[in-house]
């Protein structure tokens, strides 16, 4: 004889798997506009699992206001159409804690006129940090912790793009002189060291002025919004040029790294991020022509030397 499970542990049983899944269900009549909840429903909005409710007015009040209409929308849509709908939004629960909640529902006509809506809620929140943390870590240099170049292309694309909005713009392109001398007399280790040295004082910068990067190797960029300092580009350039200016020392001997930069300002020539690059780069290039430890703006021939004191 088949044995079937009774109603009561089946129940049971339904609620340990909705618990395990991180999810609740609920269904709400149409005609009357009531709204029943499974207990793992309730527990994911930070409500007493075995208390009543609550109705359909109060569950749409636990979405922020962009996520609510993005969620009615979507129930409007399947009520039009008898299609699934699937979205995922924020929740504030009845405690405040922010979740992410990925939200399934579809009408079942029923035996009524109107029919009614069934959904269910999974929590998403843990599965939306990690997917966070790796978008972030695309974006950052492993080593050093500054951004990336992809970062730095996402960066500028909104920039040039917003050129308009912008009072000014200026790129600095780097690399390290006598970088590959570290790195052959001390080993990659210390070379590893000066690359987040110079990091740590782009970044400083950064903070105050805007957006540092490193392409790869030995090379940097310093994007700048700050308008004083792109006023007074040629004298900021000389203070980071000796900011960057460091010794490495061991049985060897002393090594001194310094950066040789090339700048450039955002004008109406230029309509891409390469196009920035570009002239930044050529600039870099012309500087080290003239020799190492210097930096050049684009469209100015004259090279600017490390000088604290520089006039700008």
């Amino acid at each position: 004889m088949k044995r079937v499970m009774p109603q009561s542990n089946w129940l049971r049983h339904f609620d340990d798997v909705e618990a395990l899944a991180g999810m609740g269900s609920w269904r709400l009549d149409l005609a009357s506009a009531t709204m029943e909840w499974s207990r793992q429903a309730r527990c994911l909005f930070g409500l007493d699992p075995d208390a009543q409710g609550p109705p359909w007015d109060r569950f749409l009040t636990f979405y922020p206001f962009n996520d609510r209409m993005i969620l009615m929308q979507a129930i409007d849509r399947s009520i039009d159409t008898g299609k699934t709908f699937e979205v995922e939004t924020d929740i504030v629960t009845d405690g405040g804690e922010r979740r992410r909640i990925r939200n399934v529902g579809k009408i079942d006509p029923g035996d009524g006129e109107a029919g009614c809506l069934i959904g269910v809620c999974q929590d998403v929140t843990a599965q939306r940090e990690i997917e966070r943390a790796l978008e972030r870590s695309a974006l950052v240099d492993e080593l050093t912790g500054i951004a990336n170049r992809a970062a730095l292309n996402q960066y500028l694309n909104d920039k040039v793009d917003k050129r308009r909005a912008l009072g000014g713009f200026a790129v600095v392109l780097l690399d390290l002189d006598n970088f590959k001398s570290v790195n052959d007399t001390y080993g990659h280790h210390t070379g590893d060291d000066v690359l987040q040295r110079t990091a740590a004082t782009l970044a400083g910068h950064a903070q105050e002025i805007g957006f540092a990067a490193r392409l790869g190797g030995d090379e940097f960029v310093l994007a700048i919004t700050a308008q004083e300092t792109i006023e007074r580009l040629r004298g900021f350039l000389a203070t980071l040029l000796n900011d960057l200016s460091m010794s490495v020392s061991g049985d060897a001997g002393t090594i001194t790294v310094r950066a040789t930069m090339g700048a450039c300002l955002l004008d109406d020539g230029i309509t891409t991020r390469s196009d920035i690059l570009r002239r930044a780069d050529l600039s870099l290039y012309n500087a080290k022509a003239l020799g190492k430890g210097r930096a050049m703006v684009a469209g100015d021939l004259r090279p600017i030397m490390p000088d604290r004191n520089f006039p700008g």
